[in-house]
């Protein structure tokens, strides 16, 4: 008898095994995300479409473009009421940018962290934060997790694959974007994101969607190979949100 080892497909069609997508830009008017609120009801049903039924939606804060503090989110959030689709959970979060603004919100207990007091954050994707490790040990110290948005989009860690490692050592959650599995930031970015998931070292998906065409790239998604890997794994923690 002989036996053919045969390339395993993904069995996955959607994102209903995810069922929580933690990044996305879904309220109106607020930053490079939905422009208006039928742009965002468009995106929301088309995540519904996707398999998600529970949406933690992360508009930027960043001081130097969009300067949100958690009233003018709010106010966003607040135009969506009675427009959300039957069978879906909306709920109010932000990416935050690791700048004097985050600082100044964090000292006043104004963020707005995700279940399990995580804070989502980013900082410039190629240029380093001289003092990284001490906003992480101050975020831990003031009783705060970090979750680290889009590794794989940070050029200068490449080059120093092991500091994920050491990132995972300081107790960082390390959240992929779906996009990331296929080649829409490019193919140095998707062989990034291939090697944080063989090395299981991803906590969190999110689909970090902007606007409609994200749909369409978003809907190749469930059929790549690290989408299974990462789905099979058992790391990841969306649905404990």
């Amino acid at each position: 008898m002989f036996f053919f080892n045969r390339s395993k497909k993904s069995q996955h069609k959607d994102f209903t095994a995810i069922g929580a997508d933690m990044h996305s830009h879904l309220i109106p008017g607020v930053d490079d995300g939905a422009k208006d609120v039928a742009d965002s009801i468009q995106l929301i049903t088309g995540l519904q479409q996707l398999g998600f039924n529970k949406l933690y939606t992360t508009p930027h804060t960043l001081q130097d473009i969009h300067p949100n503090t958690r009233d003018s989110l709010q106010k966003g959030y607040d135009l969506l009421n009675g427009n959300i689709p039957t069978g879906v959970e909306l709920m109010l979060s932000s990416e935050y940018y690791l700048d004097d603004q985050f600082q100044e919100q964090l000292g006043g207990g104004t963020v707005m962290p995700l279940p399990g007091n995580r804070l989502l954050i980013e900082f410039s994707q190629i240029s380093r934060p001289h003092d990284l490790e001490e906003v992480i040990f101050d975020l831990g110290i003031r009783g705060y997790h970090v979750v680290l948005a889009h590794p794989e989009r940070y050029l200068f860690f490449h080059k120093n694959f092991t500091y994920y490692t050491r990132l995972k050592d300081l107790g960082v959650e390390l959240q992929v974007n779906a996009l990331s599995l296929t080649d829409h930031y490019g193919k140095n970015i998707r062989s990034i994101a291939d090697k944080l998931i063989e090395k299981d070292l991803i906590d969190f998906i999110g689909t970090d969607i902007h606007h409609v065409r994200h749909l369409e790239t978003l809907k190749l998604v469930p059929a790549t190979k690290s989408f299974a890997k990462l789905v099979d794994s058992g790391n990841l923690k969306n649905q404990e949100l």
